[in-house]
């Protein structure tokens, strides 16, 4: 009997063929069953109600290490995005403090060799600051495999280049709604629709206050998804774009809380785009950077 048929036994026990309505609802039917079955397989760790959170550091700023103590308190793991050239710089972190952020599980990855803004420069130039800056950070024995476009800043060219030079993703700034935006989108998707220009709600700023940040998490969870939580500057008020240590440390539990009620799961940005759950795919073999000039970073 075809696929078009449905079987049915009238009181005679004859068989008759599926009208042609019921065919288009049976179709509908297996796709709809399709699209739950491919849902499921990629929004695994996400389903509705709960959202993937990511916790990024950008720009190497040496109050960042603050942080580590108060991650190691809430049993979390951040993501630090390094710009290569300005290690062990007078305000930044040194190569010492960063290798004992990676020794605590703490991801290390790209930003560029010192910060420069990467629309507009020379295709070259773009490609020393994205592929010299990761040869750098792989010398030192980081794993690193991820970017973050500097500002968030970034064309077809950078974003082409990120790739090349061996990323698994980039992100970028903005992408995703902020409250009361009812139709923009809430959360990335896993995995990303596309991973070299991740999607955020941008950088927060001291203005950000606990329950705007909570309110961004709040709406990940409503369809599932991942939130990318980007800090820079750890500190009273010392900058517009810092948070306290106070408040880091309330929002982590916050967010521990959330975990514990399984609303949420907190990962780097490695797990996210590597594999959820806790088990990474194995680490990324592309690891050569093709060469781009003479390189400055560290």
């Amino acid at each position: 009997m075809s696929a078009v048929e449905i079987l049915r036994t009238e009181k005679g026990g004859a068989r008759r063929l599926a009208t042609r309505q019921e065919q288009v609802e049976l179709v509908c039917i297996g796709a709809c069953l399709a699209a739950i079955l491919l849902a499921s397989v990629l929004l695994t760790a996400c389903p509705p109600g709960v959202a993937v959170v990511s916790l990024e550091f950008d720009d190497t700023l040496a109050n960042q290490f603050s942080a580590r103590s108060i991650l190691a308190e809430h049993r979390m793991h951040a993501t630090f995005f390094v710009n290569s050239g300005r290690l062990d710089r007078p305000g930044y972190l040194t190569v010492a403090q960063l290798r004992a952020l990676a020794s605590d599980g703490h991801e290390i990855g790209g930003h560029s060799i010192d910060h420069a803004r990467l629309p507009g420069l020379p295709a070259r130039e773009q490609r020393r600051q994205i592929c010299d800056d990761r040869r750098a950070l792989l010398a030192l024995g980081f794993d690193v495999s991820n970017f973050a476009y500097p500002a968030g800043d970034h064309d077809s060219v950078s974003a082409e280049l990120v790739r090349s030079c061996g990323y698994d993703s980039a992100r970028r700034a903005g992408g995703l709604g902020l409250p009361p935006c009812l139709f923009c989108a809430r959360a990335e998707t896993i995995p990303p629709r596309d991973p070299m220009v991740t999607r955020t709600p941008g950088s927060l700023r001291s203005g950000h206050h606990l329950p705007g940040i909570q309110a961004l998490v709040g709406r990940a969870q409503q369809d599932g998804g991942w939130i990318q939580l980007t800090f820079h500057h750890v500190c009273d008020a010392c900058q517009d774009y810092s948070i306290s240590r106070e408040d880091l440390s309330t929002l982590l539990g916050w967010l521990a809380g959330e975990r514990e009620a399984g609303r949420a799961v907190v990962l780097t940005v490695r797990q996210v785009i590597r594999g959820v759950r806790g088990t990474e795919r194995q680490p990324s073999k592309r690891t050569r950077v093709p060469a781009a000039g003479r390189s400055t970073g560290r």
